[in-house]
């Protein structure tokens, strides 16, 4: 697979307001009752309850949780990356969980933030500051949430006007780190198989109970594994064939009721992992 050709750089910005306030003269009171110094202490206040804010909160997890789930590390400045193969339901399912985003936000600042402004001066008590409360179109650029999509970068694409042995120097890095950054693109798929085959591999080995999302994060992992694969490995291809034939379409209901199904299911997960095991030795990811 050509990476610049089949992959793309996505870098997600979500802001929420949380609600904290620096109390200058309240700190103050707390060193000097404690004799300690002026930089000993800070005392922020909560300007509202904390699950005022957890529909919020939830809903950018929601965001977060989807985007590590559907692309690979690559910057430690937060990029992703993410496949031209992916990028359809991606974005779909990016812009529904924004406006979910937006519905808890309006309902915020429309609902929840004037009922607890209205509260904060009981709930406050001596630390009630009126100042400290924006208004709620003060708060609506507090939150918002930025998908930025780029071009992944070639080595060939750096043009700045050097002697050529400093580009060709600049490029021979900038190759260097393509590559490492798609090994551990790449060790990342193999470590978020290895867990997820791992899980079902124990529960299907043991008598206990199990949730139905043992089996369905499995087959939702098993799905997006073409995609995945930016490389074309072909170890991963074959573990992916292997799984969809032996390990997707399980009935959670059968497996509960049927220790004999349980039990098949249980040896050919154990049985792949052991496969796996050889593959991510060899690729350097713990297994």
């Amino acid at each position: 697979m050509s990476i610049t050709k089949n992959c793309m750089i996505v870098n997600l910005s979500l802001g929420i307001w949380q609600g904290y306030r620096l109390d200058k003269n309240a700190s103050k009171q707390v060193t000097d009752d404690a004799g300690a110094d002026a930089d000993a202490a800070r005392v922020n206040k909560h300007l509202i309850p904390k699950e005022s804010l957890k529909t919020i909160v939830f809903a950018a997890g929601q965001i977060r949780q989807h985007l590590y789930g559907k692309t690979l590390p690559w910057k430690d400045n937060g990029d992703r990356l993410l496949t031209r193969k992916l990028y359809a339901p991606f974005i779909e399912e990016h812009q529904r969980l924004v406006g979910e985003f937006h519905a808890a936000v309006d309902e915020f600042l429309g609902t929840t933030y004037p009922q607890a402004k209205m509260r904060a001066e009981f709930r406050m008590g001596s630390l009630f500051n009126s100042d400290d409360y924006p208004t709620p179109s003060e708060l609506k650029h507090k939150f918002y949430v930025a998908l930025d999509i780029d071009a992944v970068s070639e080595a060939s694409d750096f043009r700045v006007a050097l002697d050529k042995e400093s580009v060709a120097q600049i490029r021979g890095d900038i190759e260097t780190a393509t590559t490492a950054r798609l090994a551990t693109a790449m060790r990342s798929v193999w470590e978020r198989l290895a867990q997820t085959v791992g899980h079902f591999a124990d529960k299907m080995a043991s008598d206990g109970i199990f949730r139905d999302s043992t089996i369905t994060n499995l087959e939702e992992l098993v799905d997006l594994l073409p995609g995945l694969n930016i490389t074309g490995d072909e170890q991963l291809t074959a573990i992916y064939e292997d799984l969809r034939k032996t390990l997707v379409g399980y009935d959670p209901k059968d497996l509960r009721k049927d220790p004999a199904v349980r039990s098949e299911a249980a040896a050919e997960a154990a049985r792949i992992m052991d496969e796996m095991s050889g593959f991510m030795n060899a690729f350097g990811a713990a297994a």
